[in-house]
């Protein structure tokens, strides 16, 4: 018997395959997008403890630098007092700093943008 003489269990065959190539592809593409998630979120987290470092060193520098012109308490205090106003700016400025740049980070990730029909032809 041919495959000609059964046509069905071609056709079954035939979707088995695609079925698990797609399956393979979905794994695939979901194993690239959770790598590229993970290594954006490595590398900026190290960005963060590198940034808070030097922003701790320039702190401690600012404060020495006032302390010779004012009490040193009252340098400290004026280097906090920048933190605190740079604390409420980061607050009400939330949505635009961290929100919408992440909900654009991911879904540029996860979904693909859509295709130009005249660069497919």
């Amino acid at each position: 018997m041919t495959d000609n003489q059964h046509p069905v269990r071609h056709l079954i065959d035939s979707l088995r395959r695609y079925v698990m190539l797609n399956i393979d592809y979905a794994r695939l593409t979901a194993a690239e997008k959770t790598t590229v998630l993970l290594a954006g979120i490595a590398f900026y987290a190290v960005m963060v403890i590198l940034a808070t470092l030097v922003l701790i060193f320039v702190s401690i520098g600012v404060g020495h630098l006032l302390a010779a012109t004012i009490a040193p308490v009252w340098a400290f205090v004026f280097v906090a007092a920048f933190y605190v106003l740079l604390l409420v700016a980061v607050v009400i400025f939330r949505r635009q700093l961290f929100v919408n740049p992440i909900a654009r980070f991911v879904s540029r990730i996860f979904v693909n943008p859509p295709r130009d029909k005249s660069s497919q032809q």
